[in-house]
């Protein structure tokens, strides 16, 4: 009954958080006018200049976007989807494909990938800026096909002053230490020649505790796990941005990154029960990373423009994972987890666009990518820990309990033709067709040396169609169908130890990209004066290949005969028969895998209002609503579930206040998501995330110089699940525990200093 409650008052929280703005917006056309620009010809060009911020004494490019009304939420989709959030969704186009960021810089996005455009916001000085232009729809001239709103941010040219920019942040967790970051960054221009250059030191500890209580079948507490973890990533990332204008009008720009990081971590798991035992582990990681990307455009005269993006970059982790059983005298290292990870990237795109009538334009191009990515895995043990019936000393040699070392290249080449077609001054379409060619060959190199490669070839046609309509000049139909194919996760290819379940995790070379059909269809509505907007978007989605955890179990029948899975489960669930499943084959099994089908639908929502009728013109809400229902058969239970760890609600709701005359500034930040669950062939598990909430203040001590002040995981919870433990498959309902988990995180305070001279 409390469970059931529990649901019912989450969703009436997230019915309240998204009908609230959606009422206030009726009152909202009386708000103070913002002093903004329509581009002439283009009603879905919206342009705040330089002047539009003065008030608010901005310090950098990040300071000015978080007053612009819908650009936080793309902010903060930025970070979510690079911290690896969004679950199923969050899987990675393969290389740079003509979407992509919805954030550029002249009109050209940032050729990286690890050096990525979030991280030069923040480095880029307010009085580098000319204009901020907010782009709907389907728009000709940019950088990247549209995926609703894109910004396009104009650098001021020929600016020979130069510009410091510096920040000093120091963050701490209630009863923890404190971490100290500082950022230096320095720009300007000589000449034809523009310059950036940074060097920032990085601290970050991550913190969580979590009490696991354990019940047996009857609902009887077995036992309490305690779990107190600390996390502490140290690092320097240096970072620069060449620009140079060519006296012919072409450009180039270079960029480079060099991020040296290393981690340490503590976990003490104290258990007491009827499984007493105390267990440490001690974590240790080098990552280094590093990348040069650039662009070059060009006129060609009457054969069009032409352009080119490149990146080379590489990353490589060295990690092990020590672990010790026993207290004091008594306690010895039974365990050690070693992976090293290297992989490399180079990608090259080139394409020539012209215009070829009045109205119309083409681009034809080409880019080729090599993936190589190299991992080994090697879990050692105590002799006789692998023999349950005796007990393992500290003298005991270690062995070799499970290892995997792959060898992958991918090789990928495109040949694609992008149009755009202006119809009308109110009707644009843009298509696409993308021909894509690759090959993957991955090699299992056993411990004697000898291999087994999959060489697999793949060719793929990827048709996209856009099309922008204003009705009037406030409002605005888009309408998308468009073919992707993920980037493939290589981590899945390789046996892992996973630390949210304490299990091994196979690894699986067969893997194929997933491939998805996108449909969706978005109304937006723009209030007068720049006071606010709404926006609605149905969609659907038809995955094939779909990537998820699958049954790869050998299964025998009485006669100790080879069977197929339902054959198995159509006999009677014997204990012999599940002995031979152990005995003559590799036991229950399931590795990350494809199935043929999956869908997704839903709906989004997305409402930015500024609060005039209240008398605070200078507050801005925005909230934004998803709902996606996301279905997929289960390969253990052939239900239909949802994908895993993803929610079918999602609230992120975001508030800033700008006092002008007090040069002061404060707002709050919330994430609010409906349970999740994870399944595999030997639990089920349901989760309740808790709501991320976050709240700030920022001063302008003078001009140039801001501080703030964040408080973050206010709520100071993680999430709330019950994993539900079967002995074997979860289909022969042979339940073992349920493991009822709470998580927490220390609540944060972050006070930073910033400024330009």
């Amino acid at each position: 009954m409390t469970i059931k409650n529990n649901n019912k008052i989450r969703q009436n929280l997230l019915n309240i958080l998204l009908v609230t703005p959606v009422f206030t917006m009726a009152f909202s056309l009386t708000s103070m006018a913002a002093q903004i620009t329509r581009t002439e010809g283009d009603a879905a060009i919206v342009t705040y200049d330089k002047e539009y911020f003065e008030k608010y004494e901005t310090v950098t490019l990040l300071d000015m976007l978080q007053r612009v009304p819908g650009v936080p939420d793309i902010l903060n989709k930025n970070r979510q989807q690079r911290r690896g959030g969004g679950g199923a969704n969050n899987r990675a186009e393969r290389g740079f494909g003509s979407g992509g960021d919805q954030i550029l810089i002249n009109g050209k996005r940032l050729a990286g990938k690890s050096n990525n455009i979030d991280d030069s916001l923040g480095r880029i000085s307010a009085t580098q800026v000319s204009k901020i232009e907010l782009i709907r729809g389907a728009a000709s001239g940019l950088d990247v096909q549209s995926q609703g709103l894109v910004v396009n941010i104009t650098l001021l040219e020929g600016a020979s002053n130069s510009t410091t920019f510096w920040k000093t942040t120091n963050e701490y967790k209630f009863g923890h230490a404190l971490g100290a970051e500082f950022l230096l960054s320095h720009s300007g221009s000589t000449g034809n020649l523009e310059y950036m250059f940074s060097g920032e030191r990085t601290s970050n500890n991550f913190i969580v505790d979590r009490t696991e209580t354990t019940f047996d079948p009857l609902e009887r507490q077995t036992g309490v796990k305690n779990i107190d973890a600390g996390f502490h990533f140290r690092g320097f990332k240096l970072n620069t941005n060449l620009s140079y204008n060519f006296e012919d009008g072409s450009v180039l720009r270079l960029n480079g990154l060099y991020e040296p990081q290393e981690m340490n971590g503590d976990e003490a798991r104290i258990e007491r029960g009827d499984s007493d035992g105390d267990i440490f582990w001690e974590t240790e990681e080098d990552q280094d990373k590093w990348e040069v990307g650039g662009d070059y455009t060009r006129s060609l005269g009457n054969f069009g423009n032409f352009k080119a993006l490149f990146v080379v970059n590489q990353q490589t982790e060295d990690k092990i994972i020590d672990r010790f059983t026993g207290v004091g005298a008594n306690q010895f290292q039974n365990i050690k987890d070693t992976e090293y990870e290297n992989k490399q990237e180079k990608i090259l795109r080139a394409s020539v666009t012209k215009s070829i009538t009045g109205n119309q334009i083409l681009e034809l191009g080409g880019e080729a990518a090599i993936n190589t990515f190299d991992k080994t895995f090697v879990k050692d043990e105590r002799e006789n820990a692998l023999d349950s019936s005796i007990t393992e000393t500290a003298t005991d040699p270690f062995v070799i309990a499970n290892s995997d070392n792959v060898e992958i290249q991918e090789n990928r080449y495109e040949l694609f033709a992008n149009h755009t077609y202006n119809i009308m001054s109110n009707l644009i379409l843009q298509s696409s067709l993308t021909a894509e060619f690759s090959k993957i060959v991955a090699d299992n190199i056993f411990t004697d040396g000898t291999i087994s490669r999959r060489d697999t070839s793949f060719t793929y046609l990827k048709p996209r169609i856009n099309v922008r309509y204003d009705v009037t000049d406030r409002d605005q139909i888009r309408l998308t169908a468009e073919k992707k194919v993920s980037q493939l996760n290589f981590n899945n290819f390789v046996t892992r130890f996973d630390q949210r379940t304490e299990e091994i995790r196979l690894g699986n070379t067969n893997i194929r990209p997933e491939q998805v059909w996108e449909f969706s269809v978005a109304y937006e509505h723009r209030l007068p004066n720049d006071t606010g907007s709404i926006e609605i978007e149905p969609f659907y989605r038809s995955y094939k290949d779909h990537i998820t955890r699958v049954d790869f179990t050998e299964y025998f029948d009485f006669g100790f005969n080879p069977v197929g899975t339902e054959a198995f489960f159509a006999l009677p669930p014997d204990q012999i028969l599940r002995d031979l499943v152990d005995d003559n084959g590799s036991g229950f099994t399931s590795k990350s895998g494809n199935i043929d089908k999956a869908t997704a639908y839903g709906i989004k929502v997305l409402t930015n209002i500024r609060l005039g009728f209240i008398g605070i013109p200078q507050a801005t809400l925005s909230t934004s609503y998803t709902f996606e229902k996301r279905r997929a058969t289960d390969q253990f239970t052939n239900l239909k579930r949802n994908f895993d760890r993803v929610s079918d609600h999602r609230v992120d709701v975001n508030f800033r206040h700008d006092i002008t005359e007090w040069d002061f500034s404060y707002g709050f930040r919330g994430t609010f998501r409906s349970d999740e669950e994870t399944n595999d062939i030997n639990f089920h598990w349901p989760n309740s995330p808790a709501a991320f909430l976050s709240a700030f203040v920022e001063y302008n001590i003078f001009e140039g110089v801001k501080m703030r002040i964040e408080a973050k995981q206010l709520s100071g919870k993680r999430a709330t699940s019950n994993i539900f433990w079967y002995n074997d498959h979860i289909r022969l309902n042979d339940f073992n525990r349920r493991v009822n988990r709470v998580s927490t995180s220390p609540r944060e305070v972050e006070f930073s200093l910033q400024g330009t001279f």
